[in-house]
């Protein structure tokens, strides 16, 4: 009864906790700030993305996930260190059980990365269960029984398409598209249109502001502000949402094939509940204003978004560490 129970999911862009009996307790950028020489921890999620690209030279900004997969692990230990004390507390006798989500496509020795990484931090036991499985439990679908549920999960720095039946993953097909080739697309238009330099933090803001994937019946706008191309001065533009969309095409038409890619791996015997119940669009690409009619125009499937898909899966995690039947009936572990 003293041991908490922690699900965490840990992505390219962002790191969210949940936290049995109170829910969702952390939503901040996956970063970490690092003390050069030291290797300390100065600062974690949205207090180090802040000072990405402003920190001073002594001070290193990590992003430990890239396209779902470890790419710092030591970076990864200290941030999960950071945020399970931060949720544990002080205590020191019950050391608390974590249930991670992870990408389908995650090799056995990032799994392993993983749950280590997460027993170095103080967990006593360390689940790992693939994230469009528990996208789709933290959406309150039944993942035990049928129907099997086709799962569209798009995060920062990837698209997974799923099949999900009994507990286990019939089809799991991973591309590295995300979020951040959206945001690239507009960063290049806005140049290329309104002769204006942003990053792509701002381009992530015009997103969320006026981001669309067709033009809307009520265009909307978003003012954006960064240097001149041409004289190197500071100024603004107004970035109408049909121009978003014009922006998005491109990569729009590469998340259509990439998802045409995974639904090629449906068995013959799928194929008849996928038609009728359709895909379901979770994480936070699934925010964009009018994907889902875009797919289901470009698809012929129907598609749904789920109820706040950026935080279906840390929700998953939630309802996973209720059921752990479900992640033992075929997810390894570590225990310190």
């Amino acid at each position: 009864m003293f041991t908490k129970k922690i699900g965490i999911d840990l992505g390219s862009s962002s790191v969210r906790a949940y936290l049995r009996g109170e829910g969702v307790v952390v939503d901040e950028a996956s970063a970490v700030a690092l003390e050069r020489k030291s290797g300390r921890v100065l600062a974690v999620g949205r207090e180090a993305a802040e000072l990405d690209g402003r920190a001073p030279g002594h001070v290193e900004v990590v992003r430990p996930i890239r396209a779902g997969t470890i790419a710092d692990l030591t970076a990864c230990e200290r941030m999960l260190e950071h945020l399970i004390q931060r949720l544990h507390g002080r205590q020191r006798w019950f050391k608390p059980e974590v249930v991670f989500c992870v990408p389908s496509a995650a090799s056995g020795v990032e799994r392993r990365a993983m749950a280590r990484a997460a027993i170095t931090a103080g967990a006593r036991q360390a689940w790992l269960i693939e994230s469009p499985l528990v996208a789709a439990m933290g959406a309150g679908l039944s993942v035990v029984e049928p129907p099997a549920h086709l799962i569209c999960d798009l995060g920062g720095g990837t698209v997974e398409v799923a099949l999900v039946s009994r507990s286990s993953l019939v089809v799991a097909h991973t591309e590295p598209l995300g979020g951040a080739r959206l945001d690239a697309a507009i960063v290049a238009y806005v140049r290329r249109r309104h002769g204006l330099e942003i990053g792509e933090r701002t381009a992530e803001e015009v997103k969320r502001t006026a981001g669309a994937a067709e033009p809307l019946d009520r265009p909307l706008l978003a003012t954006v502000a960064g240097k001149d191309v041409v004289g190197g001065r500071p100024r603004t533009a107004t970035v109408v949402s049909d121009e978003v969309a014009e922006a998005l095409q491109e990569p729009l038409a590469e998340l259509t094939a990439a998802i045409r890619r995974g639904l090629e791996q449906v068995p013959e015997a799928y194929a008849a509940e996928v038609e009728h119940g359709g895909m379901l669009l979770t994480g936070g690409g699934a925010l964009l204003r009018g994907l889902g009619r875009y797919l289901a125009r470009q698809l012929h499937l129907p598609v749904r978004v789920a109820p706040d898909p950026r935080t279906c899966a840390v929700r998953g995690t939630g309802r996973a560490l209720g059921e752990l039947e479900v992640v033992q009936r075929r997810q390894v572990y570590l225990m310190s």
